[in-house]
């Protein structure tokens, strides 16, 4: 009873996310939360709406909590390299889109954050080459 009244919850707030209605959505997966404290989907998700509300600190400690319970994701490691990406905190950026990609090595928009971090930081071979394993990574292939 209690995980559907949590779904309910979390289903809300990816509506509210959609709409762009972020403190709805913040409180909705905050409530799903509340239900099921470990509920990985409804922390990853209110982080999203968080660093789309621009909070950027509350998303990184909600990523952390998500951490915690499923210490290997490259989604949360991703998301954490968003939120250092719009806080201008590059190289913490670079090092979570790296974390990311050594989990999911075919994890294209890890690759595509962790070029945009070389883009920005003047290191242009690097953001080449990044771009090329993206494009690879994106074209099918008998080599993948």
């Amino acid at each position: 009873m209690k995980q559907q009244q949590a779904k309910v919850y979390y289903q809300a707030g990816n509506d509210f996310l959609k709409k762009r209605e972020y403190p709805k959505a913040i409180a909705s997966y905050k409530q799903a939360i509340k239900i099921m404290p470990d509920y990985f989907k409804a922390y990853c998700n209110l982080g999203v709406a968080y660093k789309c509300a621009g909070l950027f600190k509350e998303a990184e400690n909600i990523y952390v909590k998500a951490l915690k319970i499923k210490p290997n994701s490259g989604v949360v490691y991703n998301n954490l390299g968003n939120v250092y990406m719009s806080t201008d905190r590059l190289k913490e950026a670079e090092f979570f889109y790296k974390r990311a990609i050594k989990i999911y090595p075919k994890y294209r928009e890890a690759y595509y954050n962790l070029g945009q971090v070389y883009y920005f930081t003047g290191e242009t071979k690097k953001a080449l080459e990044t771009r090329i394993i993206l494009e690879k990574l994106r074209s099918p292939s008998k080599s993948n």
